[in-house]
């Protein structure tokens, strides 16, 4: 019986081990900072390159004040014994795994492009085209990286293992006979689900896609078996909407690589009759000076063309789907986009009340609505994925929405837009506290928990609205957290 358990023990072991292997490009890396495209090529002589362990591949500013060139590149000659064919014929395919690189790359094996992002918050796979792989020979491998001069880094030690289902099968949306901008009632669009089968063969899998409207209650609801060819498939989903806002999910599962991935397409807005909602509760404390409204001042002069232009050659010209896409389906493409879209609200409606633009209307409903759609089911309105929650700019973002939203609905009365800010309040206060598992906003983001810390300010306007004490009770918790450890200190430490 013993050596029968001692047996299946090592069966178990030797087959988790098999599963897991992979090569990990350990060792030296060679380095060097300037841009030569020549530095992708094997036969590039990197003699003269500086040396860096594959764990230690980080430069902060200091590093990088070596050179006024932005770009590093990385290169290591590696031997992919052929071995790890079995870890390709696992899945289809093998993949570099790098974890995520500050901030934008492109990747080379033996000289030729396998993949580029553009943003720092991506965990970066690429795959490695069996066709293009040295087997049991030196493979270069070459990383080419584009920095803000702010510090760089390679996120992990870099590896070839397995490809991973994501790497392999991409999806995206598109339309025909409709736009993401106009009204979507009573007209018939072509809705296209595309998934890249980026393998070298067939794989079944079940496509479901889910017609919704504003409030994400499903309208209809279409379930497919589908082939994904070894190429870029086009799955058609005719459909007239009975609402003038339309939100599709598409899922896509594949059961032999045990893996689902979702897409969001957004269309459409409803028409809002504007009606101005004042703040439930006054300011306690007496103002000394009050400025007519918006909507009663007349601006002429230099500022007078200043604000029509920042009006028509800014605000009308906004890229909205750029500013939505990181909310609609995340990641965003840099830590910080989901900013844009609260300040865009905000100036859009100050700027609307003062001259009635009707064009920028459309855009002001537009745009909320298809933020307000794009709200998680517990209140989450960022644009990181789910392991970055709560970092970098993640609460600075939150921050923004509140006040994009509350501006909105002072100027609409849409209550929609109140209950998101609601939400995203909720799950503010929430998350952040002193209380068993709540976390510190002060580590939340960056300079020293100010720019996390800074949502206090539409924390306030929410209290105002809503005269729900737990959000009051939340600023009072921001502005005591200014004092711990590693706090910015800006009430303690002022001149009386």
């Amino acid at each position: 019986m013993k050596h029968i358990i001692s047996l299946l023990f090592f069966i178990v072991f030797f087959s988790i081990s098999i599963y897991a292997q992979k090569l990990s490009l350990d060792g030296e890396w060679k380095f060097a900072q300037g841009d030569n495209k020549d530095n992708s090529s094997s036969a590039f002589n990197d003699a003269d390159w500086k040396i860096a362990d594959a764990g230690a591949l980080r430069w902060d500013k200091k590093a990088l004040s070596n050179s006024s060139s932005h770009y590093i590149w990385v290169r290591k000659k590696v031997i992919i014994p052929s071995s790890l064919k079995f870890e390709l014929n696992k899945t289809g395919a093998l993949a570099l795994y790098l974890g995520k690189i500050q901030e934008e790359d492109e990747a080379y094996l033996n000289g030729k492009l396998i993949g580029s992002t553009s943003s720092g918050d991506l965990k970066r796979a690429y795959l490695l085209p069996e066709k293009n792989i040295f087997w049991d020979k030196e493979n270069t491998i070459a990383i080419r990286i584009l920095h803000w001069g702010y510090g760089s880094s390679i996120g992990e030690k870099p590896n070839i293992r397995s490809a991973t289902p994501d790497v392999m099968f991409l999806i995206s949306t598109s339309q025909k006979d409709v736009t993401a901008k106009q009204q979507v009632k009573n007209k018939t669009g072509i809705y296209n689900c595309i998934v890249q089968n980026k393998l070298t063969k067939e794989v079944d899998a079940t496509i479901i896609t889910k017609f919704m409207n504003a409030n994400q209650h499903v309208l209809k609801t279409v379930e497919n078996k589908i082939t994904l060819k070894p190429r870029e498939n086009v799955f058609s989903f005719p459909y007239q909407s009975p609402n003038s806002f339309l939100k599709i999910e598409y899922v896509v599962s594949i059961p032999s690589y045990n893996y689902t991935v979702r897409r969001n397409a957004e269309y459409g807005y409803t028409d809002v009759a504007y009606k101005t909602t004042p703040p439930v509760l006054g300011n306690k404390v007496r103002e000394y000076f009050s400025p007519a409204s918006l909507n009663n001042q007349t601006i002429r002069g230099w500022l007078g063309d200043k604000l029509k232009a920042n009006k028509d050659e800014r605000l009308h010209k906004v890229d909205e789907p750029a500013l939505l896409a990181g909310y609609v389906n995340k990641p965003g493409v840099h830590p910080w986009i989901g900013e844009h879209v609260g300040k865009f609200l905000e100036a859009a409606c100050n700027t609307y009340q003062n001259t009635k633009d009707q064009e920028l209307k459309i855009q002001i409903d537009r745009t909320a609505q298809q933020l307000i759609a794009s709200q998680s089911s517990d209140g989450y309105l960022g644009t990181y994925d789910d392991e970055s929650h709560w970092t970098s700019w993640d609460v600075w973002s939150h921050k923004y929405n509140i006040i994009g939203l509350l501006s909105y609905y002072q100027l609409s009365s849409y209550k929609p837009a109140l209950a998101a800010a609601e939400k995203a309040g909720n799950l503010l206060c929430s998350t952040f506290g002193t209380g068993k598992g709540q976390l510190d906003i002060i580590k939340a983001g960056t300079h020293v928990g100010m720019a996390a810390t800074s949502v206090l300010d539409p924390m306030v306007d929410l209290y105002r609205f809503t005269a729900n004490k737990k959000y009051l009770d939340f600023c009072y918790y921001i502005t005591e957290s200014f004092n711990n450890k590693n706090g910015p200190r800006i009430i303690s430490t002022l001149d009386s």
